[in-house]
């Protein structure tokens, strides 16, 4: 079974997006380092490295974390909404390790891009909801083999797209 310690928000994202691609990334396949998505994200983490707060538990890289009236509220931010699911996701695992982790009551989080915003609250439901997907994933990340390629709308811009088609 894949090690559960191991999946990462970034693992978590892919997942949510194309599971080959999880698989791939899991493997420590990485994608093409010179596609233009790839370039800009490495710029913009090398930006939010300089702001980066650290937090003192597990190895959680997010972009803010601030209490608010007793409560944590992480956020995390993103150069476009085009799967907001899969953001959704990602902070819902942040939400997921720090909330089980440290046992708190409540933690809530949002992602952002821009003027947009998605809310996530770290309730039972989605914690629920997370525990089910770490689980379906840590199986699939077990796999020998990657699934094979299915065409979605990402995989236009994907730099994995080379491993598929």
């Amino acid at each position: 079974m894949y090690p559960p310690d191991l999946i990462t928000g970034t693992l978590v994202n892919y997942y949510a997006t194309c599971p080959r691609e999880a698989w791939l990334y899991s493997r420590h396949i990485h994608a093409e380092q010179d596609d233009e998505n790839m370039l800009m994200g490495k710029t913009l983490a090398e930006l939010k490295e300089t702001k980066l707060q650290d937090f003192p538990f597990s190895y959680l890289k997010f972009d803010r974390i601030e209490k608010r009236r007793g409560h944590y509220m992480i956020t995390e931010h993103k150069k476009s909404m085009k799967n907001p699911e899969a953001a959704k996701m990602q902070l819902l695992f942040y939400l997921y390790v720090i909330k089980m982790g440290l046992k708190l009551k409540v933690v809530n989080g949002k992602v952002v891009s821009g003027r947009k915003a998605i809310l996530v609250e770290g309730n039972d439901e989605n914690m629920k909801r997370m525990e089910t997907l770490l689980e379906e994933m840590s199986l699939f990340l077990s796999q020998e083999h990657p699934p094979l390629a299915d065409k979605i709308k990402f995989c236009k811009l994907c730099a994995y797209r080379n491993y598929c088609f």
